[in-house]
């Protein structure tokens, strides 16, 4: 699945933009908190790792996962990123994925950002499902999805192991035609 276009958010703080070289740090310091990696999946990613999300929106290759930067209109700084970890053009389905320094948790940038995403992916990409799976602890993210819409649709039993445990998924879905 090719991105020709790029979603864009209204928010008086925040707006979308591709992922820069110079934010890689700064998204791998905010990944190491407590207070995120307890309710993620994430395995203490190295900024090695996260640079692998770098220029995934201009790629052109079938299937090509999407992270954004959510942005500070302030001074430009990483605050977030949000895009799809997992996409197939042949079934046209993405898995949304999302994540907030906590220092701007409660200010509804994932409401905004999220909503312009799923639009966009439904809209302009042509995907017929967005889905997410929610790690069954990280209730702030369960309330955040389904205040996007989307439906539980059930509870994956020892879905991925969560730095060597395996740990018990929501999935939840967002369709076109909803």
């Amino acid at each position: 699945m090719q991105f020709t276009t790029l979603p864009s958010i209204e928010h008086n703080t925040a707006y979308l933009r591709p992922l820069l070289t110079t934010d890689i740090d700064a998204w791998a310091a905010y990944l190491h908190l407590p207070a995120v990696y307890q309710h993620t999946s994430w395995n203490y990613p190295s900024s090695e790792e996260l640079s692998a999300y770098l220029g995934n929106e201009t790629c052109g290759e079938p299937d090509t996962r999407l992270r954004l930067a959510i942005a500070n209109r302030a001074d430009d700084s990483l605050v977030g990123t949000i895009g799809f970890h997992s996409v197939s053009s042949l079934n046209r389905v993405a898995e949304l994925a999302y994540d907030l320094a906590p220092g701007y948790w409660g200010q509804g940038i994932i409401a905004v950002a999220g909503q312009a995403l799923v639009a966009w992916a439904h809209q302009e990409v042509g995907l017929l499902r967005v889905q997410a799976t929610i790690l069954d602890t990280n209730l702030r993210s369960l309330r955040s999805i389904e205040r996007l819409g989307f439906q539980r649709e059930g509870l994956l039993r020892s879905y991925r192991q969560v730095r060597g445990t395996p740990r018990d998924f929501y999935i939840y879905a967002h369709l076109a035609a909803d």
